[in-house]
């Protein structure tokens, strides 16, 4: 069996795979030229489980979030009694 060898053209090329002489090493292949996968459904996945650390983290942004939204609000009520 003989390898030909291969030029930028050659990658270019839409073909299939399997018809191609095995190369040595890896070889990347573009996402819109590759087989498609099985999705996943997000209804299967279920509830995410978060540690309790996890969870005062995401409260303290939150609450840092509305402060900020907060402040915002009273600045442009300030800025239109003047």
């Amino acid at each position: 069996m003989t390898y030909q060898t291969e030029t930028a053209n050659d990658f270019l090329a839409v073909e299939p795979i399997l018809s191609r002489p095995e190369p040595k090493g890896f070889r990347v292949i573009h996402p819109l030229h590759d087989e498609p996968e099985a999705k996943c459904s997000a209804d299967e996945l279920g509830r995410i489980q978060l540690t309790p650390g996890c969870r005062m983290v995401l409260v303290a942004v939150r609450c840092y979030l509305a402060v900020v939204m907060l402040m915002g609000v009273y600045h442009v009520v300030a800025c239109n009694r003047h």
